[in-house]
């Protein structure tokens, strides 16, 4: 698979690339900008120099021309002065005004008559074939009296020259130009410093950006390391603690880094609670099957004890149906443990339960009536109010919520305490709209070191692992579950005995 660039790479290669684009285009408007003034400089002289050529050509010499009086002499007007029919070659060539290097070539009827010029060293120097034939193409044709200046390679060792060429009154063709080496090498040492000046801003401009980017990029190579120090810790089993973080310098560095450092952070905030949490699940299914595996060891310990004194060839009849009876109890005492363990996995398995219209005050006031046959020694008041009190859910596993809460309170308390179950309506706070059963006694309360567990699986008043009273363990934990399926909660309440309230949801 092909490896991808990195993003300070492409950033880079963006900004050296527009300032190349940049320079290029800055440097040629530059450049053909000088050259057209230039140009145009060369030509403001070529027209000077083709008509003083064209004088020269016409017979007239410098400051003068045909017909004139000179001025400031006296004495009668002299007769006028015939033109010159044919000038010679030294009016031609380096005439006063021209400069160096100044070609003129003078045609008569389209044939090279005179031309020439001067070398800067003040040589004089004749045209050759070929740069005559190259200068009559710019001869005047028709009824026009000159042409517009053009760029001409004329070869050898004069190279480019700007030229044009006029036609005199008396029909004689003149050709002039001007050499263009000045404006060549001017327009060629911009071209080169423009040249070098553009390497140089593309070279700072990539090391600007290299710097740049590696500046703004370091927090997101942070964030990074990060993540790649979370991937390394082991996630899978035990607890997990995950320490570490997007620090708040690079999440405040930028925008962007900014959005996935705080995304990272959430996500790993969301990843350890989730551990935490399933930690916590691991470790109460964890106690939950060991409490489970003792509560029915022991039982299964005592059904094969008594079932192998009964297999004994000596044993006696009633000692063998004494045998039996205890082993029916410890099995009655195993399968309660086991319906409770079913009913535990059920409510985890299956939240949502039946939506059966019921009345807690008729439920309440059978598990009253049942609680004070199974416990005469207890004083039994009941408060349920004068209107229905109606919810939704599963009669049966309602009805052991409510056996589980008196039993309790049987169970845990001496004889000649006082049970109280109040049901009612609640009409203030954020519960209102619900049902709240609420069963108290004034017997001894829950210990200190009880209260935060007492709705723990297998959790008990007392730490040791008796069974003194038939408890299991399990029957508070039932009880929540099942409130909790019904959309309620189950908690302690205040009192100088136990008290827990029960919130359901109305009708």
């Amino acid at each position: 698979m092909r490896r991808p660039r990195s993003l300070r790479l492409q950033v880079v290669l963006i900004a050296s690339a527009l300032v190349a684009a940049v320079s290029i285009v800055v440097g040629v408007v530059a450049v053909l900008s000088l050259h057209d003034y230039m140009l145009g400089q060369v030509d403001a002289r070529l027209n000077g120099a083709a008509a003083r050529g064209a004088d020269i050509a016409g017979g007239r010499g410098p400051g003068s021309t045909p017909g004139s009086t000179p001025q400031n002499t006296p004495g009668p007007t002299p007769a006028p002065t015939p033109p010159a029919t044919r000038p010679n070659r030294d009016d031609v060539v380096g005439a006063p005004g021209q400069s160096a290097g100044t070609i003129t070539a003078i045609f008569r009827d389209g044939t090279f008559e005179i031309g020439g010029w001067i070398a800067s060293d003040g040589v004089r120097h004749d045209l050759t074939a070929a740069q005559k034939t190259l200068l009559a193409t710019r001869l005047p044709t028709g009824s026009a009296d000159r042409t517009a200046p053009v760029t001409l390679d004329l070869g050898g060792s004069l190279g480019a020259y700007r030229v044009a060429g006029r036609t005199t009154p008396t029909g004689v063709g003149v050709v002039t130009a001007l050499p263009l080496e000045s404006v060549t090498a001017v327009t060629g040492r911009l071209t080169l410093v423009v040249a070098l000046v553009g390497i140089a801003c593309i070279v700072l401009a990539i090391a600007a950006a290299a710097v740049a980017m590696g500046r703004a990029l370091r927090p997101l190579r942070r964030v990074a390391h990060t993540a790649a120090a979370v991937t390394a810790v082991p996630l899978d089993r035990g607890e997990v603690r995950l320490a570490e973080r997007v620090e708040a310098r690079d999440i405040a560095s930028t925008a962007e880094v900014g959005q996935v450092g705080a995304a990272l952070n959430d996500m790993l905030d969301h990843v350890e609670n989730a551990l935490a949490q399933r930690e916590a699940s691991e470790s109460t299914m964890r106690r939950f099957v060991a409490d489970a595996s003792h509560e029915l060891r022991t039982p299964l310990a005592t059904i094969r004890a008594y079932a192998q004194l009964s297999s004994r060839s000596d044993a006696e009849e009633r000692e063998v149906r004494g045998n039996a009876a205890l082993i029916d109890v410890e099995g009655v005492r195993m399968g309660a443990l086991i319906d409770q363990l079913l009913v535990l996995a059920r409510l985890d398995a299956l939240p949502e339960l039946a939506r059966d219209e019921i009345d807690l005050r008729l439920l309440v006031a059978e598990a009253v009536l049942a609680a004070r046959l199974a416990g005469p020694d207890h004083a039994w008041v009941m408060e349920l109010g004068e209107d229905p009190a109606l919810v939704r859910g599963d009669a049966a596993d309602l009805r052991r919520v409510v056996d589980n809460l008196l039993g309790n309170a049987r169970v845990h308390t001496p004889a000649g305490t006082t049970v109280h179950v109040r049901l009612d309506e609640v009409r203030t706070g954020h519960e209102v709209g619900s049902v709240r059963l609420t069963v108290s006694d004034d017997g001894p309360g829950l210990p200190a070191a009880v209260r935060e567990s007492v709705f723990e699986r297998f959790a008990r008043g007392e730490t040791s692992r008796s069974r003194e009273g038939g408890g299991t363990g399990l029957g508070m934990a039932i009880a929540r579950a099942v409130v909790e399926a019904h959309g309620g909660v189950v908690a302690i309440g205040p009192g100088p005995g136990a008290t827990f309230v029960v919130t359901l949801p109305a009708v």
